[in-house]
């Protein structure tokens, strides 16, 4: 889960947002958190569900969530924000 590359966010990928979330097979997910660390995790999502878990290489901080979006938005900003006040020391 912890070998996800190490991709800029060009134009040319798109599975990488803003910089600091990128996106490989199957979900999983790299994000760099305001302290620079980054947390790795999996994602998924049916309408009207995203669901996911999150966590820092040692394991010392975890989260999972279940989000239920509304509007037409991506949950991927309510997503980020979730991790952020989760992981962040």
């Amino acid at each position: 889960m912890f070998t996800i590359p190490n991709a800029s966010s060009a134009t040319t990928n798109t599975h990488c947002t803003d910089g600091n979330a990128c996106f490989g097979v199957g979900g999983l997910m790299r994000y760099q958190l305001p302290d620079r660390k980054y947390v790795r995790g999996k994602t998924g999502s049916r309408p009207g569900w995203d669901n996911g878990f999150f966590a820092t290489r040692n394991l010392g901080h975890r989260v999972v969530y279940s989000l239920n979006p509304t509007g037409t938005d991506s949950g991927l900003v309510y997503i980020k924000r979730i991790i952020t006040a989760s992981l962040t020391d």
